[in-house]
């Protein structure tokens, strides 16, 4: 009897033990409505102060990167990613941003996409912070003044046309 009681005891813990895990996993995902807030934030912050601001946007660990995401800052007039935490993306041409999964270059949509009054949402697969291989990613862009500030969720069900057309409500 005592077996069993410990078997059920330690079945319960661990149960617990998941179920509290897989709820820390889902409070670390940005949602939708975070990254829209966060990237009209972020460019009423650019619109203020450009150049000065754009040094926080390259911060890992800075106000702009948060749960499992991060804001980031394109120049698409000159075509390049000005703003990025990683070193590996800040600089980079825009037409060399390729979806992870089928190589098809996006930066052009994220361009063209911030161009939209209330801007615009593009989906791809890309590298998520903490996490191993390619996720699809559905980001959100936003025109700030010289510049267009975007930050994304990355999600296996959202798509950039309902995601839209909340934003355009």
């Amino acid at each position: 009897m005592k077996v069993m009681n410990k078997k059920l005891l330690l079945g319960v813990a661990a149960s617990c033990a998941m179920g509290l895990t897989a709820g820390a996993w889902a409070a670390d995902a940005a949602t939708a409505d975070e990254v829209v807030a966060k990237v009209k934030e972020a460019a009423a912050t650019v619109q203020a102060g450009a150049d000065v601001a754009l040094t926080e946007f390259d911060k890992k660990d800075g106000k702009w990167a948060w749960k499992d995401t991060y804001v980031f800052v394109l120049d698409c007039t000159s075509g390049i990613m000005k703003a990025h935490p990683s070193e590996k993306v800040k600089g980079m041409k825009l037409t060399d941003l390729k979806d992870k999964a089928t190589g098809k270059e996006f930066g052009s949509a994220l361009c063209a996409a911030a161009k939209n009054t209330h801007g615009g949402w593009v989906e791809y697969m890309w590298t998520k912070p903490g996490a191993e291989g390619n996720h699809r990613k559905v980001a959100y862009v936003l025109s700030a003044g010289n510049y267009q500030v975007a930050a994304g969720v990355y999600d296996d069900t959202l798509t950039a046309k309902e995601l839209d057309a909340k934003v355009a409500k």
